[in-house]
């Protein structure tokens, strides 16, 4: 019988980030709850797993070194040795040992022997060690047969999640093109009904037999979304390594609180808000939370706390990361924002300062260390957000801490499309971005497109006219409709020519030949069969806002009366 190696080497590589990320979970677990044997056992048996998988693939370096692992863990399992801060990162050094050798067998390059090498003769040292001190009448039974740790959302029990029952492996890409077909499907249904409408109308049977076809079909593509959804706390308890490496680097004591319902969301959602977390969990370290003899100064508790938290509201999932360390210093941003040349500094008001953090360059650290004070990541944070269609906000109170509030779209596939015309071509808008829709006088079109501004119930708002962006080697007709959307803290008033409605829209991704078009995130079809364009409103205005653009001002300049513009 032939066998694919790459097919299994595929499913190893799979398997084993699974498996090392759930030790990874396991050992953070411990380092609170060291006497934690549910946790200890399943710790053991997933180097066991790691070992015997790659023995049957004859990996013969990662076998011996998932195997010295194990012999450790054989020791912290039978009594021998127990799990203190020193094992713990001796431990965490060892997964990211494996990790790397992973990467390594994944991206067909060699690992480095040496470092490896050495990291298993520390693992070999250790295990002698515990053998030599070990207690000859202790009964490493009776530690095993203990009563396990009650389960509890925030305990153990977390790093046995989504073990349950067997699982099967789909790429993603084949669930993008199923839930394009489904899609597909559904406009066709479409179709068969306006013309089972025009052709035999009467005809009661077959508009039942449609109309079951239709529900079928809506339930598939339900379906298909669901099963690209995965649940929050994935990404969550990936950040309890980080926490624990910064507070270390910073010489400060800090746990991890998550608060969370069993919100679910797209996976590429998850994936990309995976680093915009770490960089916020990071800088709540590093900026938020003080020493320990600082906040013991304060009356505090020598720990810090950060708090990562995820509920859903209507179509998005909205995640706040906060902490309980020291806040915004107003007063440090204010002086910064005089520094750099803001003429409107002590005028800004809380909110303003707060967006100010956002700017690129701007920071207030009074030291450059390895993960902040060069004034860059969080406007980088701002853009990835923005990228995924969603919004970010700071509140702030001096002395008590931060929280950095992100609202994402539950998905990236389908979202709530508000559809307009613009010079003939039909566009989509995401719905959670539009805030309300306005006609145009004739007498006010002239003046909108000279001066980039409408005034909306007394106040000043930028416009900009979307043929002038999208199309504009056509002039076309005039334009006499406004979308307002929001971008970031401001209103747009966006210029189109027809608004259509809202309806459920599923996104395909670009043909090479769009992808660089600015403002343009993706395609879908129109109910006759057509393309419609889907337009990502930050990008779309980003690209605008540079020098010499139509109607829409930097973003460094805050849009509040017609001065300003």
């Amino acid at each position: 019988m032939d066998i694919d190696r790459v097919a299994l080497m595929r499913l190893f590589v799979s398997d084993s980030e699974e498996e090392i990320s759930r030790m990874e979970a396991a050992v953070l677990a411990l380092e609170d709850r060291p006497d934690d044997a549910p946790t200890i056992d399943a710790l053991f048996r997933s180097a066991h797993t790691l070992k015997g998988n790659a023995a049957m693939l004859t990996l013969d370096a990662f076998a011996k070194f998932a195997h010295t692992l194990e012999d450790l863990l054989h020791a912290v399992r039978t009594g021998q040795a127990q799990v203190t801060s020193e094992l713990a990162t001796l431990l965490l050094r060892a997964i990211d040992t494996l990790r790397s050798m992973l990467a390594a067998l994944r991206d067909g390059e060699p690992d480095n022997p040496l470092a490896r090498k050495a990291l298993e003769a520390e693992l070999t040292a250790w295990v002698g060690k515990a053998e030599r001190d070990a207690d000859p009448d202790a009964d490493a039974a009776a530690r095993t047969g203990g009563a396990a740790v009650p389960s509890s959302e925030e305990g153990s029990s977390a790093y046995l999640d989504g073990q349950r029952g067997p699982a099967l492996r789909i790429e993603m890409a084949r669930i993008d093109q199923l839930l394009d077909l489904a899609s597909r499907a559904l406009v066709v249904q479409g179709q068969m009904g306006a013309g089972l409408l025009e052709t035999a109308g009467s005809n009661d049977y077959l508009m039942e037999l449609h109309q079951k076809g239709e529900r079928l079909l809506m339930e598939l593509q339900d379906w298909v979304i669901e099963t690209r959804m995965i649940p929050i706390s994935m990404f969550f308890r990936s950040h309890a390594r980080t926490i624990r490496d910064a507070a270390s680097a910073q010489r400060k004591r800090v746990r991890l609180h998550i608060e969370r319902e069993r919100v679910r969301v797209d996976t590429a959602i998850g994936e990309s808000a995976r680093d915009v977390l770490t960089h916020l969990v990071r800088n709540a370290i590093d900026h938020g939370i003080e020493t320990p003899a600082a906040r013991a100064q304060q009356g505090k508790d020598p720990e810090g706390t950060v708090t990562l938290r995820a509920f859903q509201n209507g179509n998005q999932v909205v995640i706040q990361v906060g902490d309980d360390g020291a806040g915004l210093n107003l007063s440090k941003i204010r002086a910064q924002a005089r520094r750099i040349g803001r003429a409107d500094a002590d005028n800004l008001g809380v909110e303003d300062l707060h967006q100010l953090v956002f700017a690129p360059g701007f920071s207030t650290a009074d030291r450059v260390t390895e993960m902040s004070g060069r004034g860059v990541g969080m406007d980088v944070v701002r853009r990835r957000v923005e990228d995924l269609h969603g919004t970010v906000e700071i509140d702030s109170r001096e002395g008590l801490g931060t929280t950095i509030e992100l609202r994402l779209p539950l998905s990236l596939s389908v979202i709530e499309g508000f559809w307009i015309e613009v010079a003939g071509v039909d566009y989509v808008l995401p719905l959670d971005e539009v805030l309300e829709c306005l006609e145009l006088p004739p007498d006010l079109r002239a003046r909108a497109e000279s001066d980039g501004i409408i005034d909306l119930r007394g106040e000043p708002v930028a416009y900009v006219n979307l043929a002038g962006i999208l199309d504009p080697g056509r002039k076309g007709r005039a334009v006499n409709r406004i979308v307002v959307v929001r971008y970031r803290a401001r209103r747009i008033g966006l210029g189109v020519h027809t608004i259509h409605g809202e309806r459920q829209t599923v996104i395909k991704p670009l043909g090479r030949l769009f992808r660089s078009v600015p403002g343009i995130s993706g395609s879908t079809m129109r109910p006759d069969g057509g393309v419609a364009f889907v337009i990502d409103v930050a990008r779309l205005l980003r690209s605008a806002s540079r020098p010499g653009a139509i109607g829409v001002v930097p973003e460094t300049t805050s849009i509040r009366g017609p001065a300003e513009l």
